[in-house]
C-alpha cells in the first residue's frame, strides 16, 4: 500500500498578458470553481480536495519554472531517508514546521514538493 496520501497542488505558471483568456479557459470551458487569493495575480481553483495554483510568468522560460506537484503522506521521515539514500539532496523545511515540506526534483527535473 502506498504511503502517499493525495495530491495536494499543482501550480503552473501562465503568461500574464493571457490573463483573461486562462481565467476563461479554467472557469468556462474545463468548468472550475475560481477560490479567492491572497496574491492578486496567481489564480486558485479548486480540483476536489487539491488545488490548482496558476502563476503568472512574463516569458516561459525553460532555465526556472514556478511549476510543481505537491502530494501529501504519512511517511514523511520515510520519503526523506530513501530520496537520500537514492542521492538526492532534497530542501527541506524546518523540523517543527507544519506542514512539514520538502522539494525534489525528479530524474527529468520536475519539481515535486512533499507535505508531511
Amino acid at each position: 500500500m502506498s504511503s502517499i496520501l493525495s495530491i495536494d497542488s499543482v501550480q503552473l505558471p501562465f503568461l500574464s498578458r493571457r490573463l483573461d483568456a486562462v481565467r476563461e479557459f479554467y472557469q468556462r470551458v474545463i468548468g472550475l470553481d475560481e477560490m479567492d487569493s491572497a496574491d492578486d495575480q496567481r489564480l486558485l481553483y479548486a480540483l476536489g480536495g487539491a488545488t490548482l495554483s496558476l502563476s503568472p510568468v512574463t516569458e516561459v522560460s525553460r532555465a526556472v519554472k514556478p511549476d510543481y506537484l505537491a502530494i501529501k503522506t504519512h511517511a514523511y521521515d520515510e520519503i526523506l531517508a530513501r530520496l537520500r539514500l537514492a542521492g538526492h539532496h532534497p530542501v527541506c523545511s524546518l523540523p517543527d514546521a507544519v506542514p512539514r515540506v520538502m522539494y525534489v526534483k525528479d530524474p527529468s527535473g520536475n519539481q515535486l514538493a512533499i507535505l508531511g
